[in-house]
């Protein structure tokens, strides 16, 4: 009995030595910072920025103080002290154009309790960070932050000056981050040619990138608000027209049948041949051919809303607010509408149409546009680093310039001649990345440090001197 005992058990006991063995080395072998930069999220991720209303100065706060420790002098920047940015510089000594490292410190508001964990609790649970932020875009901050810090312990010999900006403000366009700092702060951009920012893309199936995409152009943005008013009273006797709320609704109708036909300009082409070469299943033959599939049957069952999303305008409603009781009609309604134009279309012409398509049951007012602005050259010597950087941490993917869905505060680099990149250098699989601006928004803690370690290898591959 007891020589079989011990028979069940040494291989036990086997198994449990090799374990803490393999904790030990893993723990040996990880990269001090890993450690430092998860922190770092999980304490950013507690402090809610949510915009609206914004008071981005929590988290400016905090990002300044982290710098601050690690001996990088940091201020705060911006006109409204509820809602400043953080900027900070290394100095190199040199006439090279100086890096902007660009994150911004918002996030859209979450409702907690459609979260199964609450959303700004940082929680590091089942693999993941969790919390709003942790893809957009707070591990990118902090991921730049932990790359300048990186230089300054080492004290890394520059070949060009580093500077770090985290903004408010960029949910909600921009305008009193980037935008401000850029009309009103010119001092804090001197020398500037390059940024990295947020954008990119890459696609991530189970633990290896087989695309990374670098953003060099994005849609224009035109965010709308439709005010219908009418006769209010009890709802038992409803005007003729049926008020406030049915006029809205009427509204938002016409809206919806503006036609948005599929068109495929060249540099959307040349980003979908680029991923389609790096799939060997139908998405890639379509993505591959797509001149020849856009009036196909294949487009909408292969290629996601998010693919289609670039072949054409794109129109959503996003916020619906009127009344207070059932049983009273209203004297006003109000929709929100983001209106996504193609990369090179001004927003003119929509805006008439949507006006067209509301008529006489509405007022429309512009919330947010923006003018179209010339893509970022892929032919400079920071783009061939990042590809050189991708395709050595992932052996066999491909890297291309693409077109954005989204809008960032690149545009606003870009209207003054700046190189802007967005870039992606953490792994997102497909359903982690459905909750961006979505419920129960993480990262994988894997993918994070993964992430930060590309971009730190990024950061020092251009700004380092070499040895």
């Amino acid at each position: 009995m007891r020589a079989r005992r011990l028979t069940v058990l040494l291989p036990l006991i086997f198994m449990l030595v090799a374990s803490l063995e393999c904790g030990r080395a893993t723990s040996a072998n990880e990269d001090p910072l890993d450690r430092e930069a998860r922190d770092a999220l999980v304490a950013y991720l507690r402090i809610d920025t949510s915009n609206p209303p914004g008071n981005e100065s929590a988290g400016a706060r905090y990002l300044q103080q982290l710098l601050t420790r690690n001996g990088i002098a940091a201020q705060l920047v911006g006109s409204d002290p509820h809602r400043q940015s953080v900027y900070a510089r290394l100095h190199s000594g040199t006439n090279e154009k100086a890096l902007l490292l660009l994150s911004h410190i918002d996030v859209v508001p979450a409702a907690a309790n459609e979260w199964t964990k609450p959303p700004f609790s940082g929680a590091v649970e089942q693999g993941y960070i969790w919390g709003r932020g942790a893809l957009d875009i707070k591990s990118l901050g902090i991921a730049e932050a932990m790359a300048m810090i990186e230089l300054k312990r080492t004290n890394a010999p520059l070949a060009r000056d580093v500077v770090f900006l985290a903004t408010g403000d960029e949910e909600a366009g921009g305008i009193h981050g980037a935008k401000e700092l850029l009309e009103t702060r010119r001092d804090l951009f001197e020398n500037a040619g390059y940024v990295l920012n947020e954008g990119g893309y890459n696609e991530t199936v189970v633990d290896r990138v087989l695309f990374w995409g670098i953003e060099v152009q994005q849609k224009v943005p035109l965010w709308l608000r439709v005010h219908a008013k009418g006769a209010g009273g009890h709802a038992a006797s409803p005007p003729d027209d049926g008020g406030s709320v049915a006029k809205l609704v009427r509204a938002l109708d016409g809206i919806e049948k503006i036609e948005t036909p599929y068109r495929v300009s060249p540099d959307v082409a040349r980003f979908f041949h680029e991923a389609g070469a790096a799939r060997k299943d139908e998405r890639g033959e379509v993505l591959r051919d797509i001149e020849n599939e856009i009036r196909g049957p294949r487009l909408a069952r292969v290629l996601t809303p998010a693919y289609r999303s670039l072949l054409r305008d794109t129109i959503a409603f996003t916020h619906v607010a009127a009344g207070t009781s059932t049983n009273s009609i209203p004297v006003s309604a109000v929709a929100d509408v983001d209106i996504r134009l193609l990369p090179d279309e001004t927003h003119e012409a929509m805006l008439q149409r949507v006006r067209d398509a509301v008529g006489t049951n509405g007022d429309v007012e512009v919330l947010l546009t923006s003018d179209p602005v010339p893509a970022t050259s892929s032919g400079t010597d920071l783009f061939e680093l990042l590809e050189e950087k991708m395709k050595e941490d992932e052996p066999g993917s491909r890297v291309a310039a693409i077109v954005g869905a989204g809008t960032t505060d690149s545009r606003y680099f870009r209207a003054h001649g700046i190189v802007a990149y967005g870039i992606a250098p953490f792994k997102v699989n497909y359903y982690d990345a459905g909750t961006v601006h979505g419920n129960d928004e993480r990262i994988r803690t894997q993918f994070f440090a993964e992430g930060v370690r590309l971009m730190r290898t990024i950061v020092g591959g251009f700004c380092a001197r070499a040895k």
